[in-house]
């Protein structure tokens, strides 16, 4: 009887080591399942920062190509011919500025001087 129940005890140890056992799995299949969702999550946020950068080199080849198309120093080119004739523009308005000021200032001393010969006309 004594070697039945060592076989039984051997039995119910095995079994308690074969539950504890059972658990532990259970948990690591957990924590792999949720191992497994979170890497899916990473997976779709860098498909998405693949398309966005796949976006972006694209309009940034098609900006290159359209810059190589015109041409760097055609652009610089361009930019200076504005920048001369907004410059040549602006000299002319000042100068047209100047001669109004002028016309301006004489229109101004011929009506006072009216208004004082006025005045003087009126009193004599």
């Amino acid at each position: 009887m004594e070697e039945g129940a060592q076989k039984f005890l051997k039995a119910e140890e095995t079994a308690e080591n074969l539950v504890k056992t059972l658990k532990q799995l259970h948990t690591e299949a957990e924590s792999y399942q949720a191992a497994g969702k979170e890497l899916d999550a990473v997976r779709k946020r860098l498909l998405e920062l693949i398309q966005s950068t796949q976006d972006v080199a694209k309009g940034s080849y098609e900006i290159i190509s359209l810059l190589k198309e015109i041409g760097g120093p055609e652009i610089l080119n361009r930019i200076n011919q504005m920048e001369k004739k907004s410059r040549d523009q602006y000299l002319v308005q000042n100068s047209k500025l100047r001669g109004l000021k002028v016309l301006i200032s004489i229109t101004l001393v011929s009506s006072i001087i009216a208004i004082v010969v006025g005045v003087v006309s009126l009193l004599l």
